[in-house]
C-alpha cells in the first residue's frame, strides 16, 4: 500500500511540466496573427491555432499538446475585440521578447493533462491577466491588515479557540477571494512558478499552415 502511494506520487512528479503563457496586444488581430505565425514558422514550430475559443469545451487536440515532449506553451494574440491562441510545445521555452515585448509572460507548473485543461479554460474565460499577477503580492498585506482589524474587534471574546477559528476561516475566505483564480487552480494541479530562463530555439522540420481550431 505504502509502495503504491510512493509510486503514484513519483509518477505524478515525473509527469509534471512547466507551461509558458504569453500575451501580445496588436491594433489588428489579423496583422498580429500574421506576425506571430511568421515568427513561429521561422523557427519551425508546429502549432495549433484557435480563434475566440469558448471556455466550456477544450478540444482534445489542444489538450494533447501536454503530452508532447518539451514545454507546452500558449501565445495569446489580442486586439480590442477578438483573441487568437497558438498552442505548441518546444524543447526549451521560447524567449518571447525576441519576437516583441509581451503584455505579460507567466509560467505554471502542471501535474497532468487535466491541469492543462483547467488552465486553458481559465485563460479562455479571460480570468488571468498580468496585472492580476503583478498585484498578487498585495494579497498577503491586505489579508494581514484586515485580520488585524478583525482580531482587535474579537478581543472581547473570552475563548481563544473561538477567536482562532473565526480568524482562520476569514483568512482562508479572504485569500481564496483575493487570489482567485490562482487559488482555485491550485486545487486542480496548477501553480504559478517563476518564468524559466529562455533560449532561442530552432526546430528542424516542415510544418503545414494551421487552420482555425486545428
Amino acid at each position: 500500500m505504502l509502495m503504491g502511494r510512493f509510486l503514484k506520487a513519483f509518477k505524478s512528479l515525473e509527469n509534471q511540466k512547466t507551461c509558458i503563457y504569453a500575451c501580445f496586444t496588436f491594433d489588428s488581430l489579423s496583422s498580429g496573427m500574421r506576425e506571430v505565425e511568421g515568427w513561429l514558422s521561422s523557427m519551425g514550430v508546429k502549432f495549433k491555432r484557435v480563434i475566440d475559443p469558448t471556455p466550456e469545451f477544450v478540444p482534445p487536440d489542444l489538450k494533447a499538446i501536454y503530452h508532447e515532449a518539451g514545454f507546452p506553451s500558449i501565445i495569446e494574440v489580442r486586439d480590442e475585440l477578438s483573441r487568437a491562441f497558438y498552442l505548441f510545445s518546444t524543447p526549451v521555452p521560447l524567449n518571447m521578447e525576441e519576437f516583441m515585448k509581451p503584455e505579460f509572460v507567466l509560467a505554471f507548473s502542471l501535474k497532468g493533462e487535466e491541469s492543462f485543461e483547467a488552465l486553458l479554460k481559465v485563460i479562455f474565460a479571460k480570468k488571468i491577466s498580468g496585472a492580476r499577477y503583478r498585484h498578487r503580492s498585495l494579497v498577503n498585506f491586505f489579508i494581514s491588515f484586515v485580520l488585524s482589524l478583525i482580531l482587535s474587534s474579537l478581543i472581547g471574546i473570552e475563548s481563544v479557540v473561538i477567536q482562532a477559528v473565526i480568524v482562520g476561516l476569514l483568512a482562508f475566505a479572504l485569500f481564496m477571494l483575493a487570489d482567485y483564480p490562482f487559488s482555485i487552480l491550485h486545487f486542480k494541479g496548477v501553480d504559478l512558478v517563476p518564468v524559466p530562463r529562455t533560449e532561442k530555439v530552432f526546430i528542424i522540420g516542415v510544418r503545414k499552415r494551421g487552420k482555425e481550431g486545428t
